[in-house]
């Protein structure tokens, strides 16, 4: 190997890559959006210009009935409001959004997409409109509803029974009635509903007294239903 291809410089004294070479200067164009926009003489501005003319040129009475006559020529802007919702009438997307969407921030994206739709179909204006009903679910047949109807009275005006919708609009709803009371009588506090007694198993000498006891319960009611006292008497020898 050769003198010439040997590298005479330290590893760590060399030159990193690229070490040496010159850039230019990145020039950053700036946003279009500035630039494009143009500024637009306001009606204020072009208005005292027109002043300022007329002060130059016209006398002070003639100046006056100018302005005078400027300004009542002008007409006012005021928007149309709608008589339902009371709201100015706009068929704009602004406008709607404004209504409808009030609550999202990001309204630029929407309004460059959002299609212009009548004012009729904001939603400000579909809830100031009268609510449609349905029609009532009566039978047509029914002969009840037809006496009714010939006092006058409507099933569709969502109103009460009677000719001036005095009465109750919609019937009583029936509840089940499951005790034997009568009409009107309280339920005790348990509902008066008895629990069936358990069945009770007993032995040979618990029967045999049962049935004892049942014969002289037996006994001294036919004593009782039975007996004469002037049997008693004979028999008593007395």
């Amino acid at each position: 190997m050769s003198g010439e291809d040997t590298y005479e410089i330290p590893l760590q004294d060399q030159r990193v890559f690229g070490a040496g070479i010159k850039r230019k200067r990145v020039k950053f164009v700036p946003s279009t959006s500035s630039s494009t926009i143009q500024p637009t003489a306001s009606s204020n501005s072009a208005t005292s210009i027109s002043d300022f003319y007329l002060k130059l040129v016209l006398s002070k009475d003639s100046r006056g009935s100018e302005i005078t006559q400027t300004e009542s020529s002008i007409p006012s802007r005021d928007p149309a409001v709608c008589e339902v919702c009371k709201l100015p009438l706009s068929t704009g997307p602004e406008a709607i959004i404004a209504e409808d969407m009030a609550d999202s921030l990001d309204t630029s994206n929407t309004i460059s997409s959002i299609k212009p739709r009548p004012h009729e179909a904001s939603l400000a204006h579909q809830v100031c409109l009268n609510h449609s009903h349905p029609p009532s679910h009566v039978d047509r047949n029914r002969k009840g509803l037809a006496y009714l109807s010939s006092y006058g009275w409507d099933p569709d005006s969502r109103r009460g029974l009677g000719a001036s919708g005095q009465g109750i609009q919609y019937p009583i709803k029936p509840k089940p009635k499951d005790d034997k009371l009568g009409i009107g009588e309280v339920l005790p506090k348990d509902n008066g509903i008895r629990k069936p007694e358990k069945i009770r198993k007993l032995d040979a000498g618990k029967v045999r007294k049962l049935h004892e006891k049942d014969r002289k319960k037996g006994e001294m009611l036919r004593e009782m239903f039975y007996r004469n006292d002037d049997v008693e008497r004979y028999l008593a020898g007395g």
